[in-house]
């Protein structure tokens, strides 16, 4: 996926997180400069293997900046935000990176997106541009 509006360019590789693609993690982080972890807020059962993803994940770099989406908001059983923050455990991992955990949605059609998938957008040319 690629986004640019003229003044930068952004591509975007989507690594799953499956135990076979796992071992890649490290080989593509080396690259990056930012990891956007997308979880499911609606499905509550998975939360506890999410978060241990995304520990097993940063520790494998230690400042890389964090982006945490929230997706399925608009969903009624979706946990809030603060409930995403604590199930994820995201105050032991904060030290030394900046973090930004968002709610999202999109509607399948894709007629709808929430402003956070914006936020995130605008959050990811910022850091692009402290980076360069």
């Amino acid at each position: 996926m690629c986004i640019s509006n003229g003044n930068y360019k952004m591509e975007f590789l989507e690594i799953g997180g499956s135990e076979q693609l796992r071992p890649y993690w490290k080989m593509y982080l080396s690259r990056a400069f930012a990891v956007v972890f997308v979880v499911d807020a609606a499905d509550r059962a998975r939360l506890p293997l999410a978060k241990r993803h995304l520990h097993q994940l940063i520790q494998l770099d230690s400042v890389l900046p964090l982006i945490v989406l929230a997706n399925k908001q608009d969903l009624q059983d979706a946990y809030h935000i603060p409930e995403i923050h604590d199930a994820l455990a995201l105050s032991e991992i904060c030290e030394n990176r900046k973090l930004f955990l968002i709610g999202t949605y999109v509607i399948k059609d894709g007629s709808e997106m929430s402003s956070g998938i914006q936020d995130t957008k605008e959050f990811l040319a910022q850091l692009l541009l402290e980076n360069c």
